[in-house]
């Protein structure tokens, strides 16, 4: 997995490069949606994709096809409940993926990021309604629980 360091230094080469050039089986973007709701859904899906593949973090706040730190680097909104978001992963997923969020203060672009990070050690994990993914490189795939 990607350190918080490794993953800031990839964001400061956002002006030559797209988010998507980073990306892997460990690492994924995702820019912050307008709804609550549709963010917490992703993190759920994204908590299980990534402890699945392996373990690995995805980076809220960052368009991940276009160039330039204006562009790019959106950011998520101020005053994020956090342990909120850490609660919904748990209260989806079986068993419970118990994911580490960090906000990140940025020198450049716009705003703060969140990174969520998760050890891929204890699973198969699901959602609380029987589905799975999996990350399979820069993916995430459905896949039925017993297939892995």
């Amino acid at each position: 997995m990607k350190s918080i360091h490794q993953i800031m230094q990839m964001i400061g080469r956002l002006d030559t490069h797209i988010a998507d050039d980073f990306e892997g089986q460990d690492l994924d973007f995702k820019q912050w949606g307008q709804k609550t709701e549709d963010n917490i859904r992703k993190m759920v899906e994204y908590a299980i994709c990534m402890a699945n593949g392996g373990g690995g973090s995805v980076v809220f706040g960052i368009a991940d096809r276009v160039r330039g730190h204006g562009k790019t680097i959106l950011g998520v909104p101020e005053n994020l409940d956090v342990e909120s978001f850490a609660t919904r992963v748990r209260e989806e997923t079986v068993p419970p993926l118990e994911p580490e969020f960090d906000l990140i203060e940025l020198n450049h672009g716009t705003g703060q990021l969140l990174v969520m990070t998760v050890d891929g050690k204890g699973g198969p994990y699901q959602f609380s309604n029987g589905k799975s993914v999996i990350r399979r490189g820069k993916e995430c795939l459905t896949i039925e629980a017993e297939d892995l």
